[in-house]
Formats: C-alpha cells, structure tokens, sequence
C-alpha cells in the first residue's frame, strides 16, 4: 500500500456524504452531535413519506449547518403542481441548492414517470439548483432492463450539455470494487461524461448488507456476500469498509479518465454507528488486511 493510495482513500473519506430518513432525524432532534459538518446529508423520500417531513427536516440540517440534499423521486410526485411546490419549498424554505432526482420505487402516484422528465421542466433551474445528483446502478435494476438503463444515461449526458447546473451519477451500494470499474467501462460506451459518486455500505452486520442486497435485487452484491456468510458465526459480525475504500482509491489511481469523484454512505448498520466509526478515522485511519496506514 503506497502513500499515493493512502492519500486517495482519505481524501474520498474528507469528501464523502451520509443519508438519513426523517424518521432516524427525529429520533435525534439534531446532527450536530453526530455527524461532521463537512459532510452532506441526503434525506430520502420513501414511497409512503409525507412531502412536508422531508422539507421539514431539510430545514432543521441546514439551520444546523449542513449542506442538505433532498431526494426527489419522480414517481412519487402527484403532478407538477405539487412538483413545482416542492422544488420551490426546498429551495426558498430550506435554503436547498443540491438535490437528488430519482425514478423512486412503489407504485407511480401522478403523471411523472422518470428524473429526465423533471429535468426537462427547467424547474431545477427556475429554482437556482446548482448541482444535481441522478441515479446510476453499477449492478443493474432488477425493474428497469439494461436497454432503458443505458438510454437513460445516454439523456443525462444529452440534458447536462445544456444545463446550466452541474450534472453527477449517484449510484445504487455495491460491496465490491469490480462492480465499479464493469460498470465503469461500460459507461465510457455510452460517452459518459457525468461525474460519479459511488454508494457503499457502512458498518453493518454481514447478515444485515445481506438483507438489503436481497431486498435491491442486486444479483453480483448478493453472490459476494453469500459466499463470506458460509462461516455462520460471520453473520453476527460487523463489517466496515476499509478495503472497498482502499480498492477504490487504488482505482481512481490506476484509472486516471476515471469519472469517481465520491463516495456516498448507506448507514445501513445506523447512522451513529457509521458516524462513530468515520470519527474513529481521524484519528487511527483505515486498516486494511488488519495493518494500520498513517
């Protein structure tokens, strides 16, 4: 491990962002406490969310400093009446210039079928929206087939040449660096040319990750994490991820044209666990095949 390496992993580290529900903040009445200010926070939009929670609680993280990236999942919105609504909450009530504009799963409540048709309304724009973040799957979507994935990447790239904000793939978790770099090369045939930050677990039990790749339906992540679950007593162990850290600095090293910018946390073990152990960080580093790197 060359210091190059170590200097790249803590600097994906300086840079990276965490997600909360607005359930897991109301819990906490505040982040300040728990989560670094440098970091931005993304607040989801599930299915059966309230709208005024999610603008409620992007509110409450930018009074208390952070940068807040509010999810925005197209088919989750009833119309554009109460797009424009939300859009413009965001940004005038909350203080919001980041957003993350997804397809959004459950059942499609309105008219608005994908992220692309939002852009194409301008109300990001009309909004003062500096930066957007859409959805990218190094793994595939188990209800979405590869063609439509593909032709929707194709638009992103299309719809960022005339953007007047700046244009990023946020992608779906993966528990292997591989899952990256195929995706990666894949995207360079389709002319991809949008910055990406890439979703990674935080510290979470085997048996948990094992869970939510299950529930995504992400077929390479579920045959990597079986195959370490065949020990049965590993399933009860948490599992950071220093080693897909590492592996993905050691490709944005090797890979120079690489488009990863970032990494993104899914704290699917709870967010003060991936907080405490991002914290712990500072001080030790990250370990790697157990040796410690300063």
């Amino acid at each position: 491990m060359t210091n190059s390496n170590i200097q790249a992993a803590q600097n994906l580290l300086a840079n990276c962002s965490i997600e909360t529900t607005p359930n897991v903040y109301a819990k906490y009445g505040n982040f300040s406490d728990l989560v670094n200010k440098e970091t931005d926070i993304y607040v989801t939009y599930l299915p059966d969310e309230e709208m005024n929670q999610v603008i409620h609680t992007a509110k409450k993280l930018k009074l208390e400093g952070y940068t807040v990236i509010p999810h925005l999942p197209a088919r989750t919105i009833a119309n554009h009446n109460e797009l424009e609504k939300y859009i413009k909450s965001l940004y005038e009530d909350c203080g919001c210039t980041k957003i993350l504009v997804i397809g959004g799963g459950g059942n499609q409540k309105g008219s608005i079928n994908s992220s692309i048709e939002i852009l194409e309304t301008d109300l990001l724009s009309k909004y003062n929206f500096k930066e957007v973040g859409l959805a990218g799957h190094p793994e595939g979507n188990p209800d979405v087939n590869q063609v439509d994935l593909d032709n929707a990447i194709i638009q992103k790239n299309q719809f960022s040449k005339k953007a007047d904000f700046k244009m990023y793939l946020a992608t779906q978790f993966f528990f292997e660096a591989k899952s990256l770099k195929e995706w990666e090369l894949h995207l360079k045939s389709l002319n991809n040319n949008l910055a990406i930050h890439a979703g990674i677990p935080g510290p979470a039990t085997l048996k948990t990750l094992i869970s939510y790749a299950r529930s995504c339906g992400i077929s390479n992540s579920i045959r990597f994490l079986s195959k370490q679950a065949l020990n049965i007593t590993k399933l009860a162990t948490t599992r950071s991820p220093d080693k897909l850290i590492y592996d993905l600095a050691s490709y944005q090293i090797e890979t120079p044209e690489t488009k990863l910018r970032k990494i993104h946390f899914y704290p699917f073990g709870g967010i003060k666990k991936t907080s405490d152990w991002l914290k712990t960080l500072d001080k030790d580093n990250l370990s790697y095949d157990g040796q410690k790197f300063q």
